[in-house]
């Protein structure tokens, strides 16, 4: 995960964390939420797992979890904790299918991150980092044309971001690049036109060739006889060369 990617992330847990945390605390929770906010990802996670599994623990215990793994690089138990708050989610059913995202988009597992950037969208259509990473994504797994589309959905839902300048920086030179490449394209389409013309051109011009010749010389019919006395000769039992 980039340190833009995750700065965001921890970002968006630790404003939730702050605006709730007074209301549903217990004493686990309190701790791991304490911890947590002081950037202690390695003690916090233990008492963030128990905190979870209290009746009544409120689902973000989970995402405090997952994120408190991602700072410590243990991205499979990120998304295991994840997982665990997406399947009693009610609220909050995007940013976990989020943070599944680019857990798996930090291991290089692009296909799976789409997925699950697919499915926050799907969630919450207006979520726009979801546009941007899945952009992010897209352009990483070659598909030009899906980034564009996303970068420009970010942008639509965030106009005044601060990576604004460089995201329509980026969508100018891949704008050229579609372009370029479509110009190469239509080249190599026109050469290959051109060299089935001439080949053709080529069959055509042998073809008649042998068309004149024929006319030319004595039919193959009228000396049949002369042939005879050479058929045992012919390797019948044996391949082409």
């Amino acid at each position: 995960m980039s340190r833009l990617m995750r700065n965001a992330a921890v970002a968006l847990v630790v404003l939730a964390a702050v605006s709730a945390f007074p209301l549903w605390a217990s004493d686990l929770s309190e701790r791991g939420t304490r911890l947590f906010l002081d950037n202690k990802p390695a003690e916090a996670a233990p008492v963030l797992e128990l905190a979870a599994k209290e009746p009544g623990a409120d689902e973000r215990l989970y995402l405090y979890l997952g994120v408190a793994y991602q700072q410590l690089g243990r991205w499979d138990d990120a998304i295991g904790a994840f997982r665990k708050g997406l399947a009693s989610s009610i609220q909050y059913r995007h940013t976990f299918q989020f943070n599944i995202a680019n857990s798996f988009f930090a291991q290089g597992k692009t296909s799976f991150a789409l997925e699950y950037y697919d499915q926050t969208i799907a969630s919450d259509p207006r979520y726009a980092p979801a546009y941007l990473n899945r952009a992010n994504a897209r352009f990483k797994s070659g598909d030009l044309k899906g980034a564009v589309e996303d970068y420009s959905s970010y942008l639509a839902l965030e106009p005044s971001s601060p990576q604004g300048p460089l995201i329509r920086s980026l969508l100018e030179r891949l704008a050229k690049k579609a372009a370029s490449d479509e110009l190469a394209k239509a080249a190599a389409e026109a050469a290959r036109l051109a060299e089935e013309a001439a080949r053709q051109a080529m069959l055509d011009s042998v073809a008649q060739s042998l068309l004149e010749g024929a006319g030319n010389t004595t039919s193959l019919s009228a000396g049949s006889g002369d042939l005879e006395g050479y058929v045992e000769e012919l390797p019948l039992d044996e391949e082409a060369p």
